[in-house]
């Protein structure tokens, strides 16, 4: 079986080669989960499966003590 994994980032600037930069920055300092959004996985099959969005640890924290 293979699988397609898609990542989508979400990278602010001004112009695209800013964005591109600023991304290949990120993935050098290894901090691109910062921009990180959510995953698509592709099965075998062809269907498409949106992953849960990543939660920080602080918001996991929060929904635990809070609810």
């Amino acid at each position: 079986m293979q699988y397609t994994i898609i990542r989508i980032y979400q990278v602010p600037g001004a112009t695209q080669r800013e964005a591109t930069d600023r991304f290949l920055q990120a993935r050098e300092l290894g901090v691109e989960r910062d921009f990180h959004v959510r995953d698509y996985v592709k099965g075998p099959t062809g269907g498409t499966e949106r992953r849960p969005e990543p939660r920080s640890w602080w918001e996991l924290v929060r929904r635990q003590l809070l609810g």
